[in-house]
C-alpha cells in the first residue's frame, strides 16, 4: 500500500513528539540516591500513560480495508471506544475537583455522545446494522482486536474507580485519558481520508481534531502538576539527604533562576504533546516497525 504524504508527514511529526517529551537514558546507571527516587516517582507520576500497541494494530488494519468494510469496521470500534471516554469522564464528574479538568470532561460526555448517537444512525441509515451486529460483520483479525481493546478500556476504567475523590483522581484521569485520545485519534486517521461516505469523512476529521486539542490541553495541565511536584520534591529531597532547613528562595530567582528554566520547559512539553497527537494516527507502519526493533 503506497503511503500518503500526509502519512509520511505524521510519522515524522510523532517521531520528533517523541523526542521532546521522552528523556533520554543511559545504557548504565548509578545507584539512586534517596533524593532521586523521591524525585522520579513524583515524574512518572505525572506522566501519561502509555497508548495501547493495540490502538496502532486496529489503525493497520483500518488501513487494510476499503469501501464498506472500512466503515462497519471503524464504526463498530469508534462506537465502543467512545463509550468507553464517557464512562471516564462520568467518574472525572464525580470525583475530580480541578474545574477545568471538570468543564472538559462535560465536553468529552457531550462531543463523544453525540457522535455516538450520529455514528448509531448511520450504521443503521447505510448498512441496517446495530453497533452490535455490526460486530459481527467484521473480519476476525478486527474483533480480536476490538475484543482486546476492550479489555483495555475496562482494566483501565477499574484502576480509576480505586482512586480516591480530589486533585489525585484528576491527575490520574488526565493520565488514562491522554493514551485513550490518542488511540482514538489513530482510529480516524483512515476513514477520514477514505470513508465512502463524505459525512463520515467530515466527522472524523471533526472528531480527530476534537480529540488531539484536548491532548495539547491536558498536557500542559499536566506538564504544569508535574513542576508543582517537582517543587515538593526538592524540600523532600533535603529531608532525605539528611538536613530540616528551610530553603530560602533568592531574590528574584523566581523571575531569573531555575523557576524560570522549568516555567520555560511547559511550552516545549506541551509542543511535543502536540507533535505526538497530530502524528499518531500515520504511524502505523514506523511503530510496526520500532515493535520489531523493540523485541529483536
Amino acid at each position: 500500500m503506497q503511503i500518503s504524504t500526509f502519512r509520511r508527514g505524521s510519522a515524522v511529526m510523532i517521531a520528533l513528539g517523541a523526542l521532546v517529551c521522552v528523556p533520554a537514558a543511559g545504557v548504565f546507571a548509578a545507584p539512586a540516591s534517596p533524593a532521586q527516587i523521591v524525585r522520579a516517582e513524583a515524574e512518572h507520576d505525572h506522566q501519561p500513560m502509555p497508548t495501547s500497541p493495540v490502538a496502532y494494530e486496529i489503525g493497520e488494519t483500518l488501513a487494510k480495508l476499503e469501501g464498506k468494510h472500512l466503515e462497519i469496521t471503524f464504526l463498530a470500534e469508534i462506537i465502543s471506544h467512545h463509550k468507553a471516554a464517557i464512562e471516564m469522564a462520568e467518574l472525572e464528574l464525580q470525583r475530580g475537583t480541578d474545574p477545568g479538568i471538570r468543564t472538559h470532561a462535560e465536553n468529552i460526555i457531550a462531543n463523544q455522545k453525540h457522535q455516538v448517537e450520529q455514528f448509531t444512525r448511520w450504521l443503521h441509515q447505510w448498512y441496517g446494522l446495530t453497533p452490535e451486529e455490526a460486530m459481527e460483520h467484521v473480519s476476525a483479525e478486527a474483533r480480536k482486536e476490538m475484543a482486546e481493546m476492550e479489555k483495555d478500556s475496562e482494566r483501565m476504567m477499574a484502576e480509576l474507580q480505586a482512586v480516591p475523590k480530589g486533585k489525585e483522581f484528576d491527575v490520574e484521569f488526565v493520565r488514562m485519558i491522554i493514551p485513550h485520545h490518542d488511540s482514538g485519534v489513530i482510529e480516524f486517521l483512515e476513514p477520514q481520508a477514505r470513508a465512502v461516505h463524505a459525512e463520515l469523512r467530515t466527522a472524523a476529521a471533526s472528531g480527530a481534531m476534537t480529540q488531539e486539542s484536548e491532548i495539547v490541553d491536558f498536557r500542559t495541565w499536566l506538564s504544569g502538576h508535574a513542576m508543582d511536584a517537582k517543587h515538593t520534591g526538592a524540600a523532600k529531597e533535603h529531608m532525605a539527604g539528611g538536613t530540616k532547613e528551610h530553603m530560602v528562595m533568592p531574590k528574584g530567582g523566581a523571575d531569573t533562576g531555575d523557576g524560570a528554566s522549568q516555567a520555560s520547559s511547559a511550552p516545549l512539553i506541551a509542543a511535543g504533546g502536540a507533535l505526538a497527537a497530530a502524528g499518531a494516527g500515520g504511524v502505523a507502519v514506523v511503530l510496526r516497525r520500532w515493535r520489531g526493533a523493540e523485541q529483536g
